[in-house]
């Protein structure tokens, strides 16, 4: 492996700077720093809002991968504001929730595009691929930030032309942020009320846990918060229980579809095997597909011996 030299290593951290320092730059970042608890925070951990309303500052954190995922978000929504008319991205609007015994909570947020004319409001999101979207759908955090979102883009005046807010729509768009696959998913579901007495239950726990001097649920996963979030050092690095029964939502639908994935490597040997032994000698095009044989010199790799072989590859025509 290539060591940088003293001036390549100090070109790599101002640019590992610069990335921190843009990040913390962020409306949704400032207002992390500033305690200021948002529609985007609910649903994802008690501990961490927790300790936003007691004023317990975190670290700087650095994620490459969060920082990608950002940046594609945002020229996609750029992207759809050009070849869009009637589009308001990036609105700054307020959302009341009513928790227990009469306490109002009012949320700050930017939904990431609205569009007054379809009554739809749309939350974009980057992933490693799509399968899990396509799957499980939005997350509980994605759930109450999207109708958080929407009621408070109907409060704010965005749809002038609707009589009420349970005609408007909410949605997710996931994009690839791997680029593999380049159709984007999209979920669409009414707007329900109901979602967010939910998330006002969620916060009336916190709320309740932060008055008497309690520690939050720890509810994502110890990897995701080991790699995002600021309060990882004093909240989780110590613990000692890595090990037992996984329970989360996202990991137990990895584990399928990686296990899923290894039964389908299995059927498609097969089916390889079974096809190649038909086309042994076989080189044309379909008028989709151009066939060919490529015949593969013995190799010495270490500590083994790779003999002469002929390969058929595949190529879509273009």
């Amino acid at each position: 492996m290539a060591v940088l030299n003293a001036e390549e290593q100090e070109l790599s951290d101002r640019f590992r700077q610069a990335i921190i320092d843009a990040d913390r730059a962020r409306p949704r970042t400032k207002q992390t720093e500033n305690f200021v608890v948002g529609m985007s925070e609910l649903g994802f951990c008690s501990e961490r809002t927790r300790r936003m309303l007691a004023g317990i500052a975190p670290e700087p954190t650095y994620s490459l991968d969060a920082f990608i995922g950002t940046a594609l978000g945002d020229h996609v929504e750029q992207a759809f504001v050009l070849a869009n008319t009637n589009v308001v991205r990036q609105a700054e609007v307020v959302t009341k929730l009513h928790g227990d015994g009469g306490r109002t909570y009012t949320l700050p947020g930017h939904p990431d595009l609205i569009l007054p004319d379809d009554g739809l409001v749309i939350d974009c999101k980057t992933t490693h691929g799509l399968e899990g979207a396509r799957r499980a759908g939005p997350s509980r955090q994605q759930q109450y930030q999207r109708h958080g979102y929407t009621l408070g883009a109907w409060d704010g005046g965005f749809f002038p032309d609707y009589q009420k807010v349970e005609d408007l729509r909410v949605a997710n768009i996931w994009f690839d942020r791997s680029g593999d696959e380049t159709e984007p998913h999209v979920q669409i579901e009414p707007y329900d009320p109901g979602i967010l007495s939910e998330a006002a239950r969620w916060l009336d726990e916190v709320v309740y846990t932060y008055l008497n001097g309690g520690e939050g649920a720890k509810e994502p996963p110890r990897n995701v918060c080991e790699a995002i979030c600021g309060h990882y050092r004093t909240c989780r690095m110590l613990d000692t229980n890595v090990e037992g029964l996984i329970d989360d939502k996202e990991q137990l639908l990895a584990i399928e579809m990686y296990r899923e994935g290894l039964g389908l490597e299995k059927e498609g040997r097969g089916l390889k095997d079974q096809a190649k032994s038909v086309l042994r000698g076989v080189e044309g095009s379909t008028g989709e597909w151009i066939v060919r044989w490529v015949h593969v010199n013995e190799s010495i790799v270490p500590e083994s011996k790779r003999r002469a072989h002929d390969k058929i590859t595949f190529s879509k025509m273009k």
